[in-house]
């Protein structure tokens, strides 16, 4: 049994703001959760107006490009269409082959808040449905006999009102016979709602448009107001009245309404800045301490049971909702969580009872949310009406082992720290069973050896996603702790019970990289071993696709590609997201199978070889004691024994980067520990060590071509000029100018790590300025030095001129002191 098709039908390109794009994706992402193939159309002949910020724009290209981006990052890249009747007419996304067949198999076409006419070719289907999300206006012009709004519903085979009161005795809007009209409401995909409720927050918000004048409805010789500010202005004492603070996040209004408000002890931000973005949207939200909102005249006083989509996700974010009753009770319980107002004394009333018992409050706003407003229980009983019945839905695809949603970029660097909401969604749930009988470690068998020192978000993002996509593969996972005092232990003791795959060693102290390695290798029964990092994440056929190489016998180590490491197998890679990183490597996967280069020194963030090289090599080299270059040493061991050594180039591991050993930079012993290091491989080898080269990367080309324009164009010839780098020589390539890499050894080679602090930096800078440096670059991807090093950019900022700043060409300072630069 095939699974049936929905096209939702929407117009985010048309208002390319959260709210409209949170609401289509909660649609989309219920329908694939019941067991369906959600695909998102735009065919309304409506100008990308907002996209645009010339007339002279390529809107069409503009919709599509915001569309694709969405749909990609949720993983519906190839799940979209659009057409641009505004225009040309050309189809975007889809082919219009693809499009023509799509509707003709589609089970659904939703015309979602009814934004697109009902082309011949919809029509055609039988199979398109009305969803009206703003109720009123329609079953006035019903009342009226419209014959444009009975010609537009015509074609439609179903429809669906937000208006879950009407046809209820208290209800005011108008009934008719014609079309059956059957109550719905807002789904809400929740897992992509963190529950903020234990989290304290301090303003009550909401983020709408203050004046909109141009929907006014006359009813019974009755006129009912469109624009929220008729309302908002009946309450304009709430702060007064209690004493909590409010802001509104506001569209269309003027200065005029700003101060009105801020007289009133209102604070007014720019809604259009928070409604951007999806990501900001859901902060601002998540971050409120609940909402406050008004409704409009026409569902207050008609009692049309309207209720906010933003709201459910005000709820779902465990923030309580104040909001103006437009008889939403006959749906949904109110009391806790949600609280409805009919009055500005009911309003404060509300507002006080939420503050009296916030926890409760909050706690309670995301079980309603989870009972009522949950997208497979508010899509089910709508495919029900239309007896589109799903198989039972698949089981989640093993990457969901974390919301696809999921933001893998940290925040920063030295140390590594995620995202806090990531840092969540890793120890939200406890391990799940996976895994009941050990593995059978026989012929084609691997085991996988993580080590962990601290780092738990990375430990349960790492280990996770091993055993949610090493299936095809018989695995054992076996983790040796260093001595972690942070809950990881807790966390792997629990793990190691609820996945018979998994070995835990505890050592109680802090033993060294190698030496933990060693410990796990020296437990291994796999026929294949794998070395991998604890900051790393593998998608779904990483393991099959990297032990292939194994094979062939000529072959010691191999390791994958990935988005940072510093040698050669880093690749230009654009994710932000764990469901863009899984299309990424999936995409990787298909156009690079099989694909290898031979590299001098894997590094051991993931390297697998078999058994018996292990064997003939032996263990790590202990001599590194707590980390650094043991790879490179055991690189060098395999390429004297006569083996190959290879970077795989179908298989992408993500990598955060120095989880651990980034914590040792501030204080200098990372600096400290390389510097030993290179001395002791130095002596082992009889030669130094040499730093990694880089494979070619456009976009990083392109950075030095700017870099270098902008040098060119800013610094004279002869000068002596530092380049904050990482070694890489194409940095200097500055024609007549005297570049150097900074920082750098006694002989002007790069110092082979970056300074340990902000003094460090500074002194390093100022030997150098005396020793005849007169300009600073900081190129664009080393931007960060500005950020990480903040002392050293406030003594750049206090002491010398910036003479280049900007986005491609990074920042250029002038060493000289202010006072001897000529005016």
């Amino acid at each position: 049994m095939s699974r049936p098709k929905v096209v939702v039908l929407g117009m985010m390109s048309k208002m390319p703001v959260a709210g409209v794009v949170w609401q289509n994706l909660h649609y989309l992402l219920g329908f694939e959760r019941l067991g369906c193939d959600a695909y998102y159309v735009e065919t309304h002949a409506r100008t990308p107006s907002m996209l645009m910020s010339d007339p002279g724009d390529d809107g069409s290209a503009l919709a599509a490009e915001y569309i694709a981006a969405i749909m990609r990052r949720f993983g519906l890249a190839d799940r979209w269409a659009y057409r641009a009747l505004h225009d040309d007419g050309s189809c975007f996304g889809m082919s219009e082959l693809e499009l023509e067949r799509l509707y003709g198999s589609a089970d659904l076409l939703l015309n979602l808040h009814g934004g697109t006419q009902p082309l011949p070719e919809l029509a055609a289907t039988g199979r398109l449905v009305y969803l009206e999300t703003d109720p009123v206006q329609l079953q006035v012009e019903l009342h009226h006999g419209l014959p444009e709004t009975i010609e537009f519903l015509e074609p439609h085979v179903a429809f669906f009102t937000f208006a879950e009161n009407w046809g209820q005795p208290d209800c005011g809007l108008p009934e008719q016979e014609r079309f059956r009209f059957l109550p719905t409401r807002q789904p809400v995909v929740l897992d992509l709602w963190p529950d903020r409720s234990a989290q304290p927050a301090d303003l009550f918000t909401t983020i709408g448009n203050w004046r909109q004048e141009w929907r006014d409805v006359t009813f019974a010789g009755e006129r009912y107001t469109w624009s929220k500010h008729h309302e908002f202005l009946r309450h304009l004492d709430l702060p007064r009245r209690t004493g909590a603070a409010f802001e509104l996040a506001l569209s269309s209004w003027e200065e005029s309404d700003r101060e009105l408000l801020t007289d009133h002890g209102w604070l007014v931000r720019d809604g259009l800045e928070v409604s951007r973005g999806i990501d900001g949207y859901r902060e601002y939200v998540g971050s409120s301490r609940g909402e406050f909102t008004v409704a409009k005249d026409q569902n207050v006083r008609l009692r049309t049971g309207w209720f906010s989509d933003r709201s459910a996700t005000y709820l779902a974010s465990g923030r309580p909702v104040v909001t103006q009753d437009t008889g939403f009770g006959v749906a949904l319980p109110t009391g806790a969580g949600l609280l409805a107002f009919d009055s500005p004394e009911g309003a404060a009333e509300a507002i006080e009872r939420v503050d009296a018992d916030y926890s409760i409050h909050a706690w309670a706003a995301r079980e309603l949310a989870r009972e009522q407003f949950e997208a497979t229980a508010v899509l089910s009983p709508l495919l029900e009406q239309l007896d589109i019945r799903p198989q039972a839905p698949r089981p989640r695809r093993p990457e969901t082992v974390f919301p696809r949603d999921m933001v893998l970029e940290p925040v920063s660097r030295r140390p590594t720290r995620l995202p806090p909401e990531t840092v969540q969604l890793a120890a939200r749930q406890p391990p799940a069973p996976q895994w009941d009988a050990p593995p059978r470690l026989g012929r084609g068998s691997a085991s996988v050896v993580v080590v962990t020192y601290g780092g738990l978000p990375f430990n349960r993002l790492c280990l996770e996603t091993v055993l949610a996509h090493s299936a095809d593969v018989d695995l054992e996972l076996i983790v040796v702790d260093n001595g972690s005092s942070d809950g990881t232990t807790e966390y792997l003791t629990r793990l190691s019970r609820a996945d018979a795959r998994v070995r835990v060693l505890l050592n109680g102290r802090n033993t060294g990289f190698a030496a933990a390695c060693n410990q796990g290798l020296g437990l291994a029964g796999g026929e294949h071993l794998v070395l991998l990092n604890n900051d790393t994440m593998v998608p779904p056929g990483w393991l099959p696709r990297l032990i292939a190489h194994l094979r062939n016998p000529e072959v010691g180590l191999v390791g994958p590609v990935t988005n940072r490491i510093g040698n050669e197998a880093e690749i230009e890679a654009d994710y932000r997201r764990w469901g863009e990183y899984l299309d990424f490597a999936a995409r990787r996967a298909h156009e690079f199978a099989g694909d290898w280069l031979e590299l001098r020194s894997p590094a051991m963030y993931c390297l697998a070889l078999r058994r018996e090289t292990f064997l003939r090599l032996g263990p790590l080299d202990e001599r590194y004691e707590v980390g650094l270059l043991e790879d490179d040493d055991y690189a060098d061991r395999a390429r004297a024994a006569g083996y190959q050594q290879r970077c795989v180039e179908d298989v992408v591991v993500h990598h955060f980067g120095e989880a651990s050993f980034g914590h040792l930079v501030a204080g200098g012993e990372y600096g400290r520990i390389l510097r030993a290091n290179q001395s002791r491989y130095a002596e082992k080898w009889g030669h130094d060590w040499q730093p990694y080269g880089r494979r070619p990367n456009p976009r990083y080309e392109r950075e030095a071509e700017h870099l270098r324009e902008a040098v060119l164009a800013t610094v004279p010839e002869g000068a002596a000029v530092l380049v904050v780098s990482r070694g890489d020589e194409a940095l200097l390539a500055l024609d007549d100018r005297r570049a150097g890499h900074f920082p750098q050894s006694a002989d002007g080679s790069w110092a082979g790590h970056h300074p340990a602090d902000s003094e460090e930096a500074i002194a390093h800078l100022e030997r150098l300025r005396a020793g005849g440096a007169r300009y600073l670059v900081v190129p664009p991807t080393y931007r960060w030095w500005l950020r990480h090093y903040d002392l050293f950019r406030a003594h750049l900022d206090e002491h010398y001129q910036p003479v280049h700043s900007d986005e491609r060409g990074g920042d250029i300072y002038l060493l000289e002191a202010k006072a001897e630069v000529p005016a």
